[in-house]
């Protein structure tokens, strides 16, 4: 697929809350919706900004975890999606989203303990996302970013669901062992060993997945978010099962 092609069904996809369901369920093979809620366990205090909500399933499962949160989303048809979603689980208001832009975020300076963006569009790598995630943090807060994620192939059903990942976005989807490599760096094979086991939270119990999670020093993925520059210690981590993996950078304001 074409990168004009591709740019035009993603925008499709944020014009349409019944395509980006579909699109964020059966290609990843259900797993879409466990991966997001692999930052309810990095949490840092009770206040929490999401980025990018989509339909909002994230900003729900925070606000039924007892967070404070509030999101801002760029496109108006997923705020009206998101504000269904609080309606539909009976969570917060509907106010709590907010239709603007992460480059201008409408919050007074250090409002969240914790700023949230999960599988988030070009805006992520604007330095302008960042100068204001990094205004509206507290001290000893943080960002925390999924940034990507992939199913392995295994299976029967997982390689063709991977193929289609490669159509759509690109051969560059496909985390094998040479692009982890490329990923993570240089000394990937080294890092095996350090691999720590997480307990598993509700969703992953759920998908009936043991999940681990790696730090990964000087990791390649994430460097273009340029947190450094704002003052943000960088955190990176790769969480993964027997069927997928998942990419997180972590910012912390000191």
């Amino acid at each position: 697929m074409t990168p004009k092609l591709r740019k035009w069904l993603f925008e499709a996809l944020y014009r349409n809350r019944y395509l980006y369901r579909f699109a964020s369920t059966v290609p990843f093979a259900g797993q879409w919706r466990v991966w997001q809620r692999l930052i309810l366990t990095r949490i840092r205090g009770m206040d929490v900004l999401e980025l990018g909500c989509g339909l909002g399933d994230l900003l729900a499962d925070m606000l039924k975890a007892g967070y404070r949160c509030q999101a801002v989303e760029h496109s108006p048809q997923m705020v009206a999606a998101a504000r269904d979603t609080l309606r539909n689980r009976k969570l917060g208001q509907p106010s709590l989203v907010i239709q603007g832009s992460a480059q201008r975020l409408p919050f007074s300076n250090e409002s969240f303990d914790t700023v949230v963006s999960t599988f988030p569009s070009e805006y992520i790598y604007d330095p302008n996302t960042i100068a204001e995630v990094a205004r509206v943090l507290r001290p000893g807060g943080r960002v925390i970013i999924i940034e990507g994620a992939n199913l392995l192939p295994v299976g029967f059903i997982q390689p063709i669901l991977v193929f289609l990942q490669m159509f759509v976005y690109g051969p560059g989807a496909l985390f094998g062992s040479g692009r982890r490599r490329n990923l993570i760096g240089k000394d990937a094979g080294d890092q095996s060993g350090n691999a720590t086991r997480t307990r598993p939270s509700g969703a992953e119990r759920e998908a009936k997945t043991e999940v681990m999670t790696e730090v990964v020093p000087d990791a390649l993925f994430g460097r273009h978010i340029p947190l450094e520059k704002f003052d943000l210690r960088r955190r990176s981590e790769r969480a993964h099962s027997r069927r997928w993996e998942v990419y997180i950078t972590i910012g912390e304001k000191l």
